[in-house]
């Protein structure tokens, strides 16, 4: 394979770098409705029709924001050919990663190297890097069809409060200006509803602060125990972050977000900080971003088993 799978999150890095650095701020939420629908307008394949997840989906949300496309859809080179459309001239791909799950059983033998009845079924995992290209790149895609309003989810009211109740985590709200998660208590203190300026200032803050609790000993087990400045600190505020991005975007919630710049809720702004502390530490930067990923995974899974194990 001639990319490795940490290239793109090596690349990843470089561009969200470059954003901090020229105070570019992509919008991590939109200050509208979603254009497309929640499903259709993250990263997606019109050809499969599937989301693209994890590392995949950050990465070809930034790409897009830093190439100016508000187009979500990503496919193949013959993917958009067998579909009837073709590459602008002078256009180039961005680089993906693929998981690809090989399964296989151990040759178990016993003391006299003869062969056992039962043996052990393992798998291995390895990446295949794919290029793919944004619709605003093709010719003869059809455009998207934009939607007014999505269809109204029934079980889709306040996920992020299933989620803590689902985790066992308490959520406190008092009258003060500081939102924090408590792991030797496993406890939530958010300021009051109406103190956040935006509905998405106040999903977001509590999607950070249950990626933090995602962390704790009785689920992830993340080390937690830095102090404020830390390096584990660092590493753990840039995991609530991106678990409260990735997390936000999976539940649909960006959408709520009345207008683009939110201060100190803006979730480059805030990742951007903890970054610069970390500049010439890319492992425990690629650490941080894949407990991030790690965290908005469980947390989602919690909303999915809750929403199988009690539908409306």
């Amino acid at each position: 394979m001639p990319h490795h799978k940490n290239s793109v999150l090596q690349e990843f890095i470089k561009k969200l770098f470059t954003l901090v650095k020229n105070q570019q701020l992509p919008p991590w939420q939109k200050p509208w409705r979603a254009k497309y629908g929640v499903q259709l307008s993250k990263p997606h394949n019109p050809v499969t029709k599937q989301s693209y997840s994890g590392l995949n989906a950050l990465y070809l949300s930034l790409t897009g924001e830093l190439n100016g496309y508000q187009d979500p859809r990503w496919m193949g080179f013959h993917q958009a050919q067998q579909a009837g459309w073709s590459i602008r001239p002078q256009e180039r791909g961005t680089i993906i990663y693929i998981p690809i799950i090989q399964k296989y059983r151990s040759d178990v033998r016993d003391c006299d190297l003869k062969p056992q009845q039962e043996n052990n079924l393992s798998q291995s995992i390895w990446f295949k890097s794919a290029r793919v290209f944004n619709a605003e790149q093709l010719i003869g895609i059809p455009p998207l069809e934009e939607i007014t309003q999505d269809p109204i989810n029934k079980n889709n009211n306040q996920p992020l409060e299933v989620i803590a109740k689902r985790m066992g985590v308490k959520i406190i709200e008092t009258s003060s200006d500081v939102a924090y998660y408590a792991p030797h208590i496993d406890m939530i203190r958010l300021p009051l509803a109406h103190q956040f300026i935006t509905a998405y200032g106040r999903d977001s803050t509590l999607a950070h602060e249950l990626a933090h609790a995602s962390g704790n000993e009785r689920r992830l087990a993340r080390n937690q125990e830095g102090t404020f400045g830390s390096l584990v600190y660092c590493i753990e505020e840039i995991t609530a972050e991106i678990g409260s991005y990735l997390l936000c975007r999976e539940l649909g919630l960006h959408f709520n977000a009345q207008r683009h710049d939110q201060s100190e809720e803006q979730h480059l702004a805030y990742t951007g900080h903890w970054i610069n502390l970390l500049r010439d530490d890319s492992k425990n930067i690629e650490l941080a971003i894949s407990q991030g990923i790690e965290a908005a995974k469980f947390l989602h899974q919690q909303w999915l088993i809750e929403n199988m194990e009690h539908p409306i």
